[in-house]
């Protein structure tokens, strides 16, 4: 009997190959913008453990460059003038300059500080380094402190130079007015730290005084449009807001309120270029010398204005608008192309009594269908009340 033939041996399996990847489009990926842009190239990494087989696995690096950096700016080169003891001047100018920085002047004793004084108050100078009055400074340097004070907002830093302690010099240089302190001796390694405070702290007072010149300028400019002329025609937002406020207080405090407007009348045919300006500069002038004190006009267009009266019924707005009118019409007359054109203007005026609803668009709205009913019906004044 015959032995069944052994088994064939196991197959052994293929060995999986990865894809290939295509290094040109490796190399090149579409940007954003459709052009294509490099790319780094791969790194391997080889993970392997007690029960892992080894792969290959591509890691991409992006190496386009790091977000580029503003160059750090240059240390800025103060001016400085030094006002020291004659023991210490020579140090300190050694040590400033060491710094990088420039000494416009150095000076000792009590004539140093008469010096320096004079300096500073003539000339542009970033900071001063004075010795502060105590044991160690037979002068008084409480002068060159002074002086230096005085010239706020754009003066010096002052620098206060102690010998002793750097708590006892923090508490003296405090007494006196000084911004810094720096303690004896002199040697660039302490001084270095304490001048780039200096000027950092002499380019922030710069830019708060800029700061605040632009603001002294705005808020010029801004009231100048908020407040006008006194006494004359008021700009519109003006107007709005003090009708506004007079209707909150007439609602609270119970009293009448109204308005009147004008419209300044020309005959036809249309004038010649200028009248119109002319005749309308006239109307505002006479409402403006018409009014009283509590009232407040402005200019509404090209030929309407408007007054807000306080604590006046429609009785007592008709009549201020009839002397109004009179008024206008009593300025003198414009001639122009071989015509005469006498200013006049038409009048009407609305408001409420204590308790009735008031408002803005409502006041406005009533005075103006007023005005014109009054100017179809060839009236001088026309009334309505809300």
């Amino acid at each position: 009997m015959k032995r069944p033939p052994p088994p064939p041996p196991p197959k052994k399996r293929a060995k999986t190959q990865r894809p290939v990847h295509d290094e040109t489009a490796r190399d090149e990926v579409p940007a954003a913008d459709g052009l294509p842009k490099p790319r780094a190239a791969p790194v391997p990494v080889s993970v392997s453990g007690p029960s892992a087989v080894p792969v290959d696995i591509d890691i991409v690096v992006d190496d386009s460059g790091p977000t580029a950096l503003a160059p750090p700016q240059p240390l800025p080169i103060l001016r400085i003038a030094i006002c020291e003891t004659h023991g210490y001047l020579a140090s300190a100018r050694t040590a400033v300059a060491a710094c990088g920085h420039t000494v416009a002047l150095g000076a000792g004793g009590a004539d140093g500080s008469d010096e320096v004084t004079a300096l500073i108050r003539r000339e542009n100078v970033d900071a001063i380094l004075v010795a502060l009055p105590g044991p160690g400074t037979p002068f008084d340097a409480s002068p060159v402190v002074a002086a230096a004070l005085a010239l706020a907002p754009r003066r010096p830093i002052i620098v206060g130079i102690v010998t002793g302690t750097a708590g006892d010099g923090v508490r003296r240089a405090h007494a006196a007015g000084a911004d810094l302190v720096a303690v004896r001796p002199h040697d660039a390694e302490r001084l270095a730290p304490i001048l780039l405070a200096a000027a950092r702290l002499g380019a922030a007072r710069e830019a708060e005084a800029n700061a605040r010149g632009a603001e002294t300028v705005l808020r010029g400019k801004l009231e100048q449009v908020a407040h006008g002329e006194p006494g004359g025609l008021q700009p519109l937002e003006l107007f709005q807001r003090a009708l506004e406020t007079e209707i909150k207080r007439a609602r609270r405090y119970d009293y009448s309120l109204a308005v009147a407007m004008f419209a300044v009348e020309l005959e036809p045919p249309p004038p010649p270029s200028g009248v119109r300006g002319i005749l309308r500069a006239r109307a505002g002038n006479a409402i403006v010398r018409s009014i009283r004190d509590i009232d407040v006009a402005t200019q509404l267009d090209h030929e309407r204005f408007m007054v807000l009266l306080p604590y006046t019924t429609i009785a007592g707005a008709a009549t201020l608008a009839r002397r109004v009118i009179d008024a206008v019409s009593a300025g003198d007359a414009v001639t122009a192309g071989g015509r005469v054109f006498p200013p006049r203007v038409t009048g009407a005026v609305a408001g409420a009594q204590p308790g009735e609803q008031l408002s803005f668009s409502k006041l406005v709205r009533e005075a103006s269908r007023a005005l014109e009913q009054a100017r179809r019906e060839g009236r001088e004044i026309g009334g309505s009340s809300p």
